[in-house]
């Protein structure tokens, strides 16, 4: 099985409340949901959020639009993915694709590709060696490597950031590059300024029961210069 993991939270500080902006009439989250439901790789999605309060509000949402929703530690990020992979009964040997609330641009074609890739590896992931704009970031690794010591030996951030550092540690990592290096362009949703750019790439290219992939926001970029 091939579950992903949708990690959001409300408390922002630079951008609040970002997974439930609006965006072409939809919050952020649902948008991002949409797209991973796109995939043919994943069986399931369950979005990951804390057990605090100002977060009742993506639980709310995950309801409407019937995806589970696990509430788990605010702080400890590792302890709340942990504890999705023994409440959904997750086993050793199935996969766990991270995707974040920030990547609403994220692209159902390069997730596929990334889970196509995985196969026995403990990790595969477009993080550690940077090709993709910022914001399409996937990381897909099977659900027992997160309880390895050796994983939070190396992992002092505990999942707030991208895996990476495994050299040396016996885990079987791939990372996925493309020819064409695009890592200088921001996709990715932390700021108003991200907001603005990411809303207007929906307003060009967003249409109900369809996908824009990379390319067509790339084909798009090209057109306003």
């Amino acid at each position: 099985m091939t579950y992903a993991f949708i990690q959001a939270r409300c408390g922002s500080m630079r951008l609040p409340n970002k997974v439930l902006l609006p965006i072409c009439g939809k919050p952020v989250l649902q948008h991002i949901a949409e797209r991973v439901r796109y995939c043919k790789t994943i069986d399931k999605i369950i979005v990951l959020t804390s057990i605090n309060a100002e977060n009742d509000a993506i639980e709310n949402l995950c309801n409407q639009i019937d995806i589970p929703c696990f509430r788990g530690s605010e702080d400890d990020v590792l302890d709340r993915f942990k504890n999705a992979i023994r409440e959904f009964n997750i086993q050793d040997n199935d996969t766990i694709i991270r995707i974040t609330g920030d990547c609403p641009l994220c692209s159902p074609d390069i997730i596929d590709v990334i889970a196509y890739v995985h196969h026995d590896n403990d990790l595969t992931t477009n993080c550690i060696q940077r090709t993709f704009p910022d914001g399409l970031d996937v990381e897909c690794f099977k659900a027992s490597m997160l309880f390895s010591p050796v994983f939070y030996k190396v992992n002092p951030f505990e999942l707030e950031y991208d895996i990476k550092n495994f050299d040396g540690t016996g885990f079987r990592v791939t990372n996925i590059i493309q020819e064409k290096n695009f890592s200088e362009l921001r996709w990715t949703l932390d700021t108003q300024e991200d907001y603005e750019f990411i809303s207007k790439i929906y307003e060009a290219l967003y249409k109900p029961g369809q996908i824009f992939m990379m390319e067509d926001i790339l084909k798009w970029l090209a057109k306003q210069n």
